[in-house]
């Protein structure tokens, strides 16, 4: 039978393990963190990741992330800086996925980020150059690396395989690697290797993170024009309706 639902039980084991784990690697994780948004399923078809659990391996597109700092930065701005304030600020969060799980391929229009390998290791997927509007001129300039060829044997998670196969580069990283910057505009996923023994652990610094929260569809953004940006943007139709709206039951 198919999920459609993750219980409260599995929901609230699935959380509070990963904000012990990201306890144990000393990031600020307090206990406003730990709620019903920090677990993340990417689309209905994905709940049968709980049928055998996290830690089965097996591919689907679920994953934990905390968030300690999200700042959009614009006390001071110059006013006519305003229009391009959306690319500014500073988020700083960590993120969890178990072996096998992916968090899904997508895309940001505003945000550039970096990741740092805390625990485990950390598979890249990405396109190379930008995927940008017909006759939309983006500026570049170090761009993005070329990365391998994507090794043999990558499960995918059923149903989503087409959504992967614009990510032609693929980069492992390891707990002590540089950072690896994701430019904005590039599509990209990322996934826990399944034969991992841990969950992956990976910090993410950005560029201020744009979503449809409360505080921005009550008209509290930082601008106006700001009020229910979405700046998450999924190439499966299905990942894109599981972002902040997991159900548990």
């Amino acid at each position: 039978m198919t999920r459609t639902s993750i219980t409260r039980r599995e929901y609230d084991e699935w959380v509070r393990e990963a904000a012990a784990l990201g306890t144990a690697v000393r990031y600020p994780i307090t206990s406003d963190m730990v709620n019903d948004s920090a677990g993340i399923v990417f689309g209905a078809d994905q709940y049968d990741a709980f049928e055998n659990g996290l830690w089965s391996r097996e591919p689907y597109e679920a994953m934990i992330i905390f968030e300690s700092l999200n700042e959009p930065a614009v006390d001071g701005l110059p006013a006519g800086a305003a229009p391009y304030a959306d690319y500014s600020g500073l988020c700083d969060k960590l993120m969890i996925v178990h072996p096998g799980k992916f968090c899904p391929p997508h895309h940001h229009a505003r945000k550039t980020e970096s990741y740092e390998v805390v625990l485990g290791e950390m598979e890249v997927f990405y396109s190379p150059t930008p995927s940008v509007e017909p006759g939309v001129e983006v500026l570049t300039f170090s761009g993005m690396p070329e990365g391998e060829a994507w090794p043999e044997g990558v499960a995918l998670p059923k149903g989503r395989e087409k959504s992967y196969e614009q990510l032609t580069s693929y980069v492992r990283l390891r707990a002590g690697d540089p950072k690896f910057v994701m430019h904005r505009k590039h599509l990209h996923a990322f996934r826990c290797p399944p034969d991992s023994d841990v969950p992956l652990v990976v910090r993410e610094v950005s560029t201020y993170s744009h979503e449809p929260t409360e505080a921005a569809e009550n008209n509290l953004a930082p601008l106006p024009s700001w009020a229910g940006v979405h700046d998450n943007d999924f190439v499966s139709d299905a990942a894109n309706t599981g972002r902040l709206r997991t159900a548990i039951s």
